[in-house]
């Protein structure tokens, strides 16, 4: 055995009982070259209680293998030179394999954040699809409370960071851990993989909170924003009259009128994607609609997609040059959601100085809330105008210009902005799936929301998505939904599945709000709330935003977590979940949690004292129910 191998094997155990086989590849001359870590030479060049090195040579591409020891894992990476081109694609800077000593993984969790959007949430290995990898951190995990394997990348990153898990034989999965870079920087003589933090030695909410902590809490943690949004009730087909008509009823009540600072107006104002001008539901243009808002007394707050251009607007037509560009150099279409549109290169001058037209035109008419979105779609470009920058730094930038041009007096919101990119780009931004008034998007929700809590006042204010209540018990229509075009579907799509909100609903998502501490958007026809759903967004509005993100307690015990526990300067607060179609009796117990027995417990709802036998708390929810419990920290 070589001395690499050995040391090799010294890290595996360091990572955690379970890791072995551990390994790099290279992806060399436009992907014909698959060079593994056998091809090399290698030898340990440090070796210190800290940190060791590895390094080795084929022919004339030189690696090194870094593993830095940190929060009880290790930081790896790979760096790769050569005199000439590397001509690089990929690098798969770690590779694994990690197996239980006597148990079937199969029904072991794989926690999924979501590049894929219909693969998200808390995967088992068995139903986990390698050709679908995952970006920003995935592990395996038996349940909540058993050590499991954990692997997350450092922010902010430059490239595509790829996770890939796979089924292995003897009761175990191989993982990989790859880097793939744009055509033109994988040109380039000298790459470095992005950083893989990687331990196998913690249950999975200790690793997420040791793999956080590379991340430094903001030192000044901006209040989150308050206000209404006309996305998820009127969708695009929103007009001057509709917004005016929400502004006087939000200061016809005053409990919404004290708490609601900004009025957004989401998409539906523009002529089209890539024409930034007011349509005819807009007479005035832009500076009416700020002067309607501020004149209420509201900041306004408007909706854009800077980087996508419809296939038939202006400015595709006649600015292909600034256009993302495919293989052959034809523009390249967006896909999936917004197919018909054309990605825009914000690195090619003609693309930054449509950029900074738009926010400073934007800014000049008076909004000072910009929601940006569809930005995701840069993070799958291949190829730039500026061929040194990989897609999260083009992300950035694009979010840098958009700063420049509104200011440091506005506030930013990402909309499908990549975590990615790291602090500093937007001051809130989105954890998922939109919310629409069904509980399939309840869960959805969670199944992002789960694994991104803690982002929460370290990358941005966290934005679950709008408090929306509108369903059959707390509205005054019958129909609370713009159209849905497959509402009578006997086998639907998952978007919009199922009936609308019940009252029981309504306030499980209400109470997820609320725990999330972050960003509060009202987004229903404010007009059409009866009494009931007027009362839950009072409710929420009460007692949140708070500013502290809830943590969940049973993540990998079940497909999404259902105890969030919020922690406050002077009080806990306790969210419950019944998932199940049907009812629950919930008990839970303080001291398994590591949490002193109160001497009461209070339902935030209702007001009643929850009694507590035996330092447990038990409950009974009916399906779709939750209850909110909290109680004092001095005992």
């Amino acid at each position: 055995m070589t001395h690499y191998r050995s040391a090799l094997e010294e890290i595996a155990r360091r990572i955690g009982p379970g890791v072995s086989d551990l390994s790099f590849v290279l992806v060399l001359e436009g992907g014909t070259l698959v060079l593994g870590v056998e091809r090399f030479d290698l030898h340990v060049e440090t070796r210190t209680d800290k940190a060791i090195v590895f390094s080795g040579r084929w022919r004339d591409v030189r690696v090194r293998w870094a593993f830095t020891l940190a929060q009880g894992g290790y930081w790896v990476t790979l760096d790769v030179a050569s005199e000439h081109g590397l001509d690089c694609a990929a690098i798969t800077s770690l590779g694994l394999t990690y197996r239980s000593a006597d148990e079937d993984a199969t029904a072991w969790r794989v926690p999924t954040c979501g590049l894929d959007i219909g693969r998200v949430g808390m995967l088992k290995v068995e139903s986990v699809d390698e050709s679908a990898p995952d970006s920003l951190m995935r592990g395996v995990f038996k349940d909540s409370r058993t050590s499991g394997l954990f692997v997350g990348t450092h922010l902010p990153q430059s490239f595509l960071h790829l996770y890939r898990v796979r089924e292995a034989e003897r009761n175990g999965v191989t993982l990989t851990c790859t880097t793939q870079f744009t055509d033109g920087a994988g040109k380039g003589t000298q790459l470095e993989s992005e950083a893989t933090w990687v331990c196998a030695s913690k249950p999975i909410a200790d690793a997420i909170e040791a793999y956080a902590s590379h991340v430094p809490l903001a030192p000044a943690r901006p209040a989150p924003p308050v206000g209404w949004n006309s996305w998820d009730y009127y969708a695009q087909a929103v007009s001057m009259d509709d917004l005016v008509e929400n502004m006087e009823e939000i200061r016809k009540d005053p409990v919404f009128a004290r708490q609601i600072r900004y009025i957004v107006l989401d998409d539906g104002w523009a002529h089209a994607c890539g024409e930034w001008y007011t349509n005819y539901r807009f007479p005035g243009g832009l500076k009416r609609i700020a002067s309607e808002i501020s004149n209420r007394g509201f900041v306004p707050g408007i909706w854009t997609a800077p980087a996508i251009a419809h296939s038939a607007s202006v400015a595709a037509l006649r600015s292909p040059e600034f256009l993302v560009k495919d293989a052959y150099g034809d523009p390249k279409d967006a896909g999936l959601w917004m197919a018909g549109h054309y990605i825009v290169d914000p690195t090619h001058p003609s693309g930054e100085a449509f950029i900074r037209d738009l926010y400073t035109r934007l800014f000049e008419a008076g909004f000072r809330a910009f929601k940006v979105d569809f930005v995701s779609f840069l993070a799958g470009v291949e190829r730039f105008h500026d061929p040194t920058k990989g897609p999260y730094d083009v992300i950035r930038g694009l979010f840098g210009l958009i700063r420049e041009c509104v200011t440091d007096a506005s506030h930013i919101i990402g909309c499908s902005l990549p975590e990615e990119c790291g602090p500093g780009c937007a001051d809130s931004g989105r954890t998922g799936i939109d919310i629409h008034n069904h509980w399939s998007h309840i869960e959805w929700a969670v199944d992002y929301s789960q694994t991104r809590y803690w982002l929460h006042n370290r990358v941005w204010v966290n934005d679950l998505d709008f408090l929306v209540v509108r369903g059959k018990d707390t509205s005054l229509e019958e129909e609370t939904n713009v159209l849905n075009p497959a509402a009578r579907n006997p086998d639907p799509p998952r978007w919009r599945s199922g009936p609308v909100f019940t009252r029981e609903e309504a306030q499980t998502w209400a109470n997820l709000v609320a725990l999330s501490g972050g960003s509060v958007f009202l987004s229903d026809r404010v007009r059409t709330l009866n009494e009931e759903g007027r009362g839950l967004i009072r409710k929420v509005l009460k007692v949140a935003p708070t500013g502290v993100a809830a943590c969940p307690l049973d993540l990998c015990d079940d497909v999404r977590a259902s105890l969030w526990l919020q922690t406050l300067a002077d009080e806990y607060r306790l969210g419950i979940i019944n998932w199940s179609d049907e009812a629950q009796d919930r008990v839970f117990s303080f001291q398994e949690y590591g949490l002193a027995i109160p001497a009461e417990a209070i339902d935030v709802w209702s007001g009643d004292i929850q009694q507590i036998q035996g330092g447990q708390l038990t409950l009974s929810l009916v399906p779709h129910a939750s209850a909110l419990i909290r109680w004092s920290k001095r005992v």
